[in-house]
């Protein structure tokens, strides 16, 4: 009698039930936040600010990245899983870029916003920042829209 292989398998379909019937599916929305880039507004007297990102969809805080010490620019590669009300891309994002600080509040050194609707791609995007009206860097996200199964 052989170990492995000795019995057909059954070959399931993702998106139908046991019996081939279609079950109900809906779509979450992965967000990377990649990194941070080349931020020059200061707001430290000594050394580069402590950075993280504040993620928003649709005004409701999402979450937040870790904060990285005195850099201006850093890799993140943090994920975000959430569920839009409506179609996922009709989500309006917007991002604020502080600066850790142990003493008192945290600065906010820029925010920009992202909208994935008049985008062509929502992979490796430049989120420009600004702080009253002024560029100061940039925030790199990938935006991937995928389907899930509700059981």
């Amino acid at each position: 009698m052989p170990l492995f292989g000795s019995k057909k398998e059954k070959k399931a379909k993702v998106g139908v039930d046991a019996g081939g019937a279609p079950v109900e599916t809906t779509k979450i929305i992965e967000l990377y936040v990649d990194s941070i880039n080349n931020i020059t507004r200061k707001t430290d007297v000594v050394g580069e600010i402590d950075p993280y990102v504040i993620v928003y969809a649709n005004d409701i805080v999402v979450g937040k990245t870790k904060p990285v010490n005195n850099t201006n620019s850093v890799v993140i590669n943090e994920l975000f899983v959430f569920k839009s009300k409506g179609d996922p891309i009709t989500t309006k994002l917007r991002f604020e870029l502080m600066d850790k600080d142990d003493i008192g509040d945290d600065d906010e050194v820029g925010s920009g916003s992202f909208n994935p609707a008049v985008e062509e791609s929502l992979e490796n995007q430049l989120v420009h920042l600004k702080y009253k009206g002024k560029d100061i860097g940039s925030i790199s996200i990938t935006m991937n829209i995928k389907p899930i199964l509700l059981v």
